[in-house]
This record gives C-alpha cells, sequence and structure tokens, in this order.
C-alpha cells in the first residue's frame, strides 16, 4: 500500500501543477492572442483528443500488461518485445497524424470553421502546425501508459512537472515576441518532441532487463488485440459523446463562442484532472490484484478508493458549481465573460462529475478485461447525444452544447453501476452508492449552498483569493468528514500522538 500512496501523492502533485499552469496561463493567451485565435487553441484540443483514439488501445493494453507481468522475471523478455513492437506501431502513427491534419487543413479552414478576423490562410496554417504539434506530443502519452503500468509515477510526474512549465510558461516569451497562433502552436511541437524522447528514454530505463536482444514481434500485439480492440472502441464512442459539442459549436456558432466555452472546458477539465490521478494509481494495482485472485484486498481498495474520490469530486464539484461566477471573475478579472461562461461552466462540470464517480468502477472493469458494458453505454449514449446536440446548439448555443455530455455520464452512472454490479462484486453496489459516494455528496452540496448564503461577493484581491481558498478547505473538510475510514484514520493518529 505504501507505493500505491506514494503514486497517488505523485498523480495529484502533477495534475495539480497542470491545473496551476492553466489557471495562469489560459487568460494571457487569450489576451495576446485574441478570443478568435484562441478558439483555435480549443479546435486543437479537440483534434489532440480525437487522435488519442488512434494507438488503437494500445496504450491502455500496455499499462495493464506492464502492471501484471513487468515484475516476473520470467516475462522481462515479452514485457520489453511488447514495448518495441508497440512504440514503432505508435511512431508510425504519428506520422500519420500529421500527414492527415495537413490534407485537411485548407478544407477545415474554409468549410468548417466560422472566421471572422483571421483570414482562411492563416487557420489553414494553423491547423497544419497543429497536425505537428499533436504528432510530435502524441507517443508521450503512450509512454507515460507504460510508466504507470510499472508503477514509476513519481518519476513520470517529476517529467510531466517539468514539461507542462516549460509548455505553458516557456510560450510566454515566444508570444511577446510575436503573438501569433503559428508562433504559438511551433513552440508546442518543440516542447512535445522533446517530451516524447525523454519519456521514452525513461521507459526503456526502468524496464526489466534481459539478455536477449529486444525484438519487433507483431504476435505480441495481436495476442492482446481483444483487449485493445475493445479500448478502442470504448474511445472512440467516448470521443463522439465528449467532442461532439465542440464540433457542433464550431461548425454552427461563430468561433468566437468556441473561445468562450474553451475556457469553460478548462475549468471542468480540471476536475478530470483530479480524477485522473487515482485512476492511474489503481488501474495498474488492480489489474495485479486480478492476476493475483487477491478478491480480499481488490473488495477493500475498490470501496476506499471510490470513497476517497468522491469526497474530492463533492468538494471541487460543489464549490465549482455554487461559486462558478465569483471563481470566473477572480481568474480573468472581466465580469462580462465570467457572466457569459458561468452558466455552461456550471453544466460541464455536473458532467465532469458523474463522469469522475464511474471511474473507479471503470478500472475494476478494465482490470478484468471487459471491455463490453462500456461499448454499450457509449453507443446509446451517443446515438441519443447527437440528434440532441444539433438541436441543443441551435437553440442554446453554449449551454446546448453541454447536453450530450451530461446525457452520457447520467447514462453511464444510472444505468451503468448497476450492470456492472450485477456482474463484478456483486452485493456491493448499495455500498458503493450509499456510504462512498452520497454522504459526501450531500454534504458538499449543502456545504457550499450554506457559505454561499452567508458570503460577500468576492472582490478580485488578494483577501477574494484567500477567502476562497478558505471556501475550498471548509467544504473539503465537511465532505471528508463523512468518510468512516478518514474518521478512523484521524482517531488512530490522536491516540497514537496521546
Amino acid at each position: 500500500m505504501a507505493t500505491l500512496r506514494i503514486n497517488i501523492i505523485a498523480n495529484y502533485t502533477g495534475q495539480a501543477w497542470l491545473a496551476i499552469m492553466g489557471i495562469i496561463f489560459m487568460p494571457m493567451y487569450m489576451n495576446l492572442l485574441g478570443v478568435e485565435a484562441f478558439g483555435l487553441v480549443g479546435v486543437m484540443l479537440s483534434f489532440q483528443a480525437i487522435f488519442q483514439l488512434f494507438d488503437f488501445g494500445i496504450g491502455g493494453t500496455v499499462n495493464r500488461e506492464l502492471s501484471r507481468y513487468a515484475n516476473n522475471a520470467d516475462l522481462a523478455a515479452h514485457s520489453r518485445d511488447l514495448v518495441r513492437s508497440s512504440e514503432i506501431f505508435i511512431w508510425g502513427i504519428a506520422a500519420l497524424i500529421a500527414l492527415a491534419l495537413w490534407l485537411v487543413s485548407s478544407f477545415v479552414a474554409n468549410h468548417w470553421l466560422n472566421l471572422e478576423s483571421i483570414s482562411s490562410s492563416q487557420a489553414a496554417t494553423a491547423v497544419a502546425l497543429m497536425g505537428v504539434a499533436i504528432a510530435l506530443l502524441w507517443p508521450s502519452t503512450f509512454y507515460t501508459n507504460c510508466l504507470s503500468g510499472l508503477e514509476k509515477q513519481p518519476q513520470m510526474n517529476i517529467a510531466q512537472i517539468i514539461f507542462t512549465t516549460l509548455r505553458y510558461a516557456g510560450v510566454l516569451p515566444v508570444l511577446w515576441y510575436s503573438a501569433t497562433i503559428e508562433a504559438f502552436l511551433s513552440w508546442y511541437a518543440l516542447i512535445g518532441i522533446l517530451q516524447s524522447l525523454v519519456t521514452g528514454f525513461m521507459v526503456w530505463h526502468y524496464l526489466p532487463n534481459h539478455q536477449r536482444k529486444v525484438r519487433f514481434k507483431i504476435q505480441t500485439l495481436k495476442a492482446t488485440k481483444k483487449f485493445s480492440g475493445g479500448l478502442f472502441a470504448i474511445g472512440v464512442l467516448a470521443l463522439g459523446v465528449s467532442q461532439v459539442d465542440r464540433i457542433f459549436l464550431t461548425s454552427l456558432r461563430p468561433l468566437e463562442e468556441m473561445g468562450y466555452y474553451t475556457l469553460a472546458l478548462s475549468v471542468a477539465a480540471g476536475l478530470g484532472r483530479i480524477v485522473q490521478p487515482m485512476f492511474n494509481a489503481i488501474y495498474p494495482r488492480f489489474s495485479r490484484l486480478v492476476a493475483q485472485k487477491n478478491q480480499e484486498e481488490l473488495e477493500v481498495l475498490y470501496h476506499l478508493s471510490s470513497q476517497y474520490l468522491a469526497i474530492v469530486i463533492a468538494a471541487v464539484t460543489s464549490v465549482l458549481i455554487v461559486f462558478a461566477y465569483d471563481i470566473l471573475f477572480l481568474w480573468t478579472g472581466d465580469a462580462t465573460l465570467a457572466s457569459k461562461v458561468a452558466p455552461p461552466m456550471q453544466l460541464l462540470v455536473i458532467g465532469s462529475a458523474l463522469n469522475g464517480l464511474i471511474n473507479i468502477p471503470y478500472a475494476l472493469q478494465l482490470a478484468h478485461g471487459w471491455t463490453r458494458l462500456a461499448v454499450g453505454l457509449n453507443v446509446i449514449s451517443l446515438l441519443l447525444g447527437i440528434p440532441m446536440c444539433f438541436w441543443a446548439v441551435q437553440e442554446y448555443g453554449m449551454l446546448g452544447a453541454t447536453f450530450p455530455w451530461l446525457l452520457g455520464n447520467f447514462i453511464s452512472v444510472i444505468i451503468g453501476i448497476p450492470i456492472m454490479h450485477s456482474h463484478l462484486l456483486q452485493g456491493h453496489m448499495l455500498k458503493w452508492c450509499m456510504k462512498d459516494n452520497f454522504p459526501s455528496l450531500l454534504i458538499g452540496a449543502v456545504c457550499a449552498l450554506t457559505i454561499s448564503t452567508l458570503s460577500p461577493n468576492l472582490e478580485r484581491n488578494i483577501v477574494g483569493f484567500i477567502y476562497l481558498g478558505s471556501i475550498c478547505f471548509l467544504v473539503l473538510t465537511a465532505c471528508a468528514a463523512t468518510s468512516a475510514s478518514i474518521r478512523s484514520l484521524i482517531k488512530q493518529k490522536i491516540l497514537h500522538g496521546i
């Protein structure tokens, strides 16, 4: 458990740093580039999410395989062959990504984006540069999966913190010299290739040694094709659910709205960054426990991780929803912008909270090699979400764009959780709902609303930031107090101290 605890802390440190970088620098990018050019940054993030699919589930599969077998000396050669075979495939796909976006750059600029102040030729150049930037960074995601499976997450997060700082802060001198979207994307491409090369070197450093020379073996990929195929299908469908809002928003509304929506997405994505560290640490450990058939420890870890994650989700979600306008105003200093972005941000945060709650059950499904349930749920969400989004964006703009994300995650909770617990950890669903999740969600909402009714409007100064920090601390403390395991831990610490 000590290694798992260190991995979780390291993951949260890395994600906290990423969130801090976004909070500090995103408004600066908008001011330096302009709202419309900043909308192109949102387009790049959408393309980046889309192309994550094209590892065809290999990253998640290698993560699972390394967590199951990397510590087995008899399978060291197999682990090395799997990584080599996979990375050759990954780098080849990266080259195709760059080529694909270059080929469609003019079409995207002329027939998809609703441009106002940016010329179509400039937008086409930006889209081509997006392809290079995404392709050069893309292999680092595969290597991050490898490091996660090897449970080298402290080292992985140190590298991510360094490159996140270079990416976010390092681009400012570039923009001060040339405040153009082309300069922004060129810097991202440079940092992307450096990150991919360094994380690749780290993976090979930490892989178990073997006397036999590493080989490219297509058989190693074929042996895991069923699980990889399931992950790929989940990725395709989940991407459709998560990206359909941006696709319709950029094609049906002015690009300026995408700029505002990107800010709302950035805040909601912060909640995902809080969830991801726990998933990244728990998923390899679940995989190992399933391989070892250690059911007792698996059940304990499932409920503890669900409970701890629910506390954090409840606290952050409650504050983000109740104090949405104040947070945006403190962040950007623009009251008009805050009033525009707050409503869609609140709905996106609700969807992200639901998505966060199902991450631990999803990790359990993947650890058992079960992908069919997630595929089915995403098919339903996508079939309902596409027509809904087409109608809602035209009727309600940014607010309507959030509807598919809300719907998809609501379906996953209401339908997915009961189905999962009828197959895995049978009889544990009521405990997961009523003990692991509901108390902290209820207390978080009540506490945040109570503080809101008693609080003055927050001013954009040091007092306002301290006051908001105090609110976050109070809500988190209240949520944590609902956990029996945390209360027991505090009691033990007190008694031990006595």
